[in-house]
């Protein structure tokens, strides 16, 4: 309880409520509350704020009586609570008036906190409390180790995209400062990445007009064989900025409305099978740089392995051994370091260590290039990003090319950023808004692409380096900008001799671990169909495009969810015996149907799409069931519709219609409030009978049955049954369900009773040990026993359940005898006796030494113990005949029962103290 008022002591602080508190009813406080001099408050001079602010007190208020719903102060302060919600949807402000009395001042600085809203926009403000001599420790240490890694990266990445090496160091600089600044994930590394950096290039193969690259136009007519990219480079460049912009734009429009959900579309097969297939291409397009021979640009798979074997004659053996070498090395040293904690470092400072040792090679042997093949990286300009703001352009033309491209790249870099953060933050314990990791994205993108950078996101490689490495906030990525800034301004030179087949080596090296073939052989085991949307998307991006390969399995996966939507799941439930459970037939394997009636389990929201789909199975299972036993009511758990649409509300009272034609009766059970709430409108309601509506199933069930029972007791008058034999119609029953399905770990034993009666839960703690079961958990009240029991720390197999079954029925048969078909009932007198048989204390002096087949003779010598009461003035006949019952109930074969409850109660409430307790 404790915990809950700290938590909605700080849910209300920004809104000028104090919650409720063991000693008083919470209050509330309307104003403005600013973090600076009273001074500076003068008035609150916008009615528009005023009223913005009694929405924001209302709406917390009703969040907070709503939790206070499930504790006990509800029940102290509901009045108080209530009287606070009327007072606020009344209460006004005067704006008009300076508030300057103490009294008024006080009521300002206790609403809303403007500094919490700044902090919100711009989560630097946040993070930087935090920072401290042992954080930014820790936060050096990650932002250099990163650094390491991002600068052979950022230089790979940016030639697979198609651009001069250096403006993948500009990538990697100023959008780490603006997501320092605007996002929330702390450990997040945002720069160029090897998937946006391939869909780019697919998607703006050939996107320059005439007029800005006119002698691709004119020399190559559009063969593809010399790429824009070369002839062009600067208007290229100039492009991939403004689709960065674009990009930036694209998530900034998202964020004001709110469609983040659609990364939803995008579900796990899909885009496993799309990075597998993007990994797949990237590794492929490197083989030119070890190979020593050009291959073409092209992200279909079999057009690059149809030019490897068509080229491998000239093939170059100095890049090709050098190359694998480098790559092994990597490799080499990421398997070590997952094996050896100990070689942690090595894998990570790697990439920068092959690319040293490279270009020392390189410019140790000049030969190597002139004479062997090996290309190297060549002159980088020195500098800072160089401002491209006023050179961006967009025509219609352009962005009728790019826009597919700008959108899969915003959401894709979405997705894979959100992933990220959500992970981190969970397990560094601090929270990220979805909101506002797409507002720091579109900024970061929308500034970069004015600093000549294209387009950017988190990377899972660098991210992963980060939090292993220690990072705490995003002063680890400032240090990994500044790192590119001290690159850029002092270190080019050396980046003239780093060799190509090292960056290749990298490159490959980094999307190995994203072919996810083991993601598709879980799939196939799993389900098959999300195995498909797997190989689909997989197959679309290796041999169509990445573009087009994502576009088909998106609408298969978008195709998967309409199908679904139009065929919701009808179940058919039955009872789970001895409790007030229905569970669906295939989820139960052991149940009760109910005589007459029909449950059918509804498993999502109607609409004008699958209500058709609802009716037509339905009247089938009316058919299916009508053929094995008449049915005359059916009820409809309606837990899990959330809406109802108007023709769904029309064709659900054309379904109660036709019942009634065939003699049926609908009811309804577990209907939501919105669903409700559209029903009593569309006038099904009143059609059916508000007394038709139950809360649970269970008492729609109880109620149709005592209806059925009222029949049937007609019926009997009618044809002239005994009154006794009429009255067994209505008996309540004995009933032991015994189910391996309802938890994952143990058999759940469940008992329904007529009544409570004395030592039961001993005796039924006997019946378990004597079967050899452990209980782990049971939840008893006068009606209902629950027990969660394992046999040698495993669930009960067949025969164990059925031999169990067999032992409960007869205990409890012995205690509460049988009437005809199974109807049981309990007799006063009978109660009387047990409760005076089940006296095991009385007893324990006789048998508490009894073992073995000796309980047969304890049951015996307890028997004449009562009889030598009986003979000394006691009247005992009805403990004796209560003991006689149940020695002709064990027989021989059942002594270990008899001793096995005595010895449970020999041991005073052992069981009752140590299996009683919450499951």
């Amino acid at each position: 309880m404790a915990g809950f008022l700290e938590v909605a002591r700080t849910q209300l602080q920004v809104y000028g409520a104090r919650p409720p508190t063991a000693e008083g009813p919470p209050t509330v406080a309307l104003g403005y509350r600013l973090e600076e001099d009273d001074a500076q408050v003068a008035r609150l001079d916008s009615a528009r704020l005023a009223r913005k602010l009694r929405a924001r007190q209302r709406s917390s208020l009703d969040v907070l009586l709503s939790k206070l719903s499930t504790t006990h102060l509800r029940g102290q302060h509901e009045d108080s609570i209530e009287e606070m919600l009327e007072d606020s949807a009344e209460e006004s402000i005067n704006v008009s008036e300076p508030m300057t009395d103490a009294s008024d001042m006080e009521i300002v600085k206790s609403s809303w906190n403007v500094t919490w809203v700044i902090e919100g926009f711009c989560p630097m403000l946040s993070w930087l409390k935090a920072v401290n001599a042992s954080t930014l420790k820790a936060d050096v240490f990650a932002g250099l180790t990163v650094w390491a890694m991002t600068i052979p990266q950022s230089l790979s990445f940016a030639k697979l995209a198609g651009l001069p090496f250096a403006y993948g160091l500009y990538s990697a600089s100023v959008p780490a400062f603006v997501y320092a600044v605007f996002g929330q994930s702390r450990q997040l590394a945002v720069g160029p990445v090897a998937m946006t950096s391939l869909i780019l290039r697919a998607g703006l193969l050939g996107a320059l007009d005439e007029k800005h690259c006119p002698s691709w136009y004119d020399d190559n007519s559009h063969t593809y064989e010399v790429y824009q990219n070369d002839l062009c480079t600067r208007q290229y460049c100039v492009m991939m900025f403004s689709v960065a912009g674009l990009v930036g734009v694209i998530m900034l429009v998202a964020w004001f409305f709110k469609l983040g959900f659609l990364v939803s579309f995008l579900g796990h097969p899909v885009i496993s099978g799309f990075t597998s297939g993007a990994a797949l291409i990237i590794g492929l397009s490197q083989w030119k740089y070890f190979l020593g021979f050009g291959l073409p640009s092209t992200e279909h798979v079999h057009e690059l392995l149809f030019a490897v074997a068509k080229g491998i004659h000239k093939s170059r053996p100095a890049p090709l051994l050098l190359g694998l070498l480098w790559l092994g090395f990597l490799v080499g040293t990421r398997h070590l370091a997952k094996r050896d904690p100990r070689y942690r470092f090595l894998a990570l400072i790697a990439p920068l260590l092959s690319c040293g040792v490279g270009a020392l090679l390189m410019w140790m042997f000049p030969e190597l290039k002139h004479e062997y093949g090996v290309q190297w990286v060549g002159h980088v300009p020195a500098g800072l990003a160089p401002v491209t703001a006023g050179d961006l352009w967009m025509t219609w033309e352009l962005f009728e090319k790019i826009k597919i491209t700008a959108i899969f790249v915003a959401l894709i870099s979405y997705m894979e950023s959100i992933a990220i953060a959500k992970a981190l933050a969970s397990q560094h314990n601090y929270e990220i808004n979805p909101g506002q990791e797409l507002l720091a994205l579109g900024l970061t993108n929308l500034v970069g692409a004015a600093f000549s950078c294209y387009a950017v996101t988190g990377s899972f490689s660098r991210t992963a380096v980060a939090n292993s490495s220690g990072a705490q906030t995003q002063v680890a990525g400032i240090m990994t900008a500044l790192g590119m800034i001290v690159v850029l301004l002092f270190l080019t030179p050396a980046l003239r001799y780093l060799p190509m087949f090292a960056l290749a080596a990298i490159s490959t090296n980094s999307v190995i671990s994203l072919i996810a073939y083991d993601v598709a052989i879980d799939l196939w085991r799993v389900k098959r169909w999300d195995f498909v949307l797997w190989f689909v998307a997989f197959l679309g991006t290796i041999f169509i495009d990445a573009i087009k390969g994502i576009i088909i399995a998106i609408a298969l996966s978008t195709g998967v969810v309409i199908y679904e939507s139009i065929r919701p799941q009808l179940n058919i439930l039955w009872r789970v015996p001895g409790t007030k459970l229905y569970r669906s037939i295939d989820q139960e394997t052991q149940g009760q149907f109910i005589p007459h009636v029909l449950i059918v389990q509804l498993g999502s929201s109607l609409y004008f799409a699958n209500v058709g789909y609802v009716k037509e199975v339905l009247l089938q299972y009316i058919e299916e069931v009508s053929a094995v036993s008449e049915v005359e009511h059916l009820v409809l758990e309606m837990a899990s519709v959330l809406t109802v649409d108007a023709t769904a509300a029309h064709l659900i009272q054309d379904v109660v219609g036709d019942c009634r034609e065939r003699g049926i009766e609908t009811a309804f059970a577990m209907v939501g409030k919105r669903a409700m709430k559209t029903l009593t409108k569309a006038g099904l309601v009143d059609f059916v009978g508000r007394d038709m509506f139950f809360p649970t199933v269970d008492e729609a069930v109880h109620e149709i049955r005592s209806e059925l029972c009222t029949r049937q007791l007609h019926r009997a008058m009618t044809v002239g049954l005994a009154p006794d034999e009429e009255a067994d119609i209505t008996l309540a029953t004995v009933e032991v369900g015994i189910s391996n399905d309802m938890h994952p770990r143990c058999t759940q034993v469940c008992i329904a009773v007529p009544h409570a009666v004395d030592g039961l839960v001993n005796a039924i703690g006997a019946v378990f040990m004597s079967s050899g079961c452990s209980v782990l958990s049971a939840r008893v009240d006068a009606t209902s026993h629950t027990y969660r029991v394992v046999k040698e720390e495993r669930k009960l197999c067949v025969k164990d359940i059925e031999a169990l079954r067999s032992w409960l029925r007869v205990l409890l048969q012995s205690l509460f005898p049988a009437q005809r078909q199974g109807i049981v009932s309990l007799s006063a007198h009978s109660a009387d006796l047990l409760k005076s048989s089940v006296d095991w204390g009385s007893t324990d002096t006789v048998c508490q030494e009894s073992t073995g087949g000796a309980g047969r003779a304890c049951l015996e010598r307890a028997i004449e113990a009562e009889r030598a009461k009986v003979a000394e003035g006691e009247l005992a006949k009805h403990r004796i005949e209560s003991l006689e019952a149940a020695l002709v109930q064990l027989g021989a074969a059942t002594p270990s029962l008899a001793h096995s409850s005595w010895s449970m109660a020999r041991n005073g409430a052992s069981f009752g103290s140590q299996a009683l307790r919450a499951p």
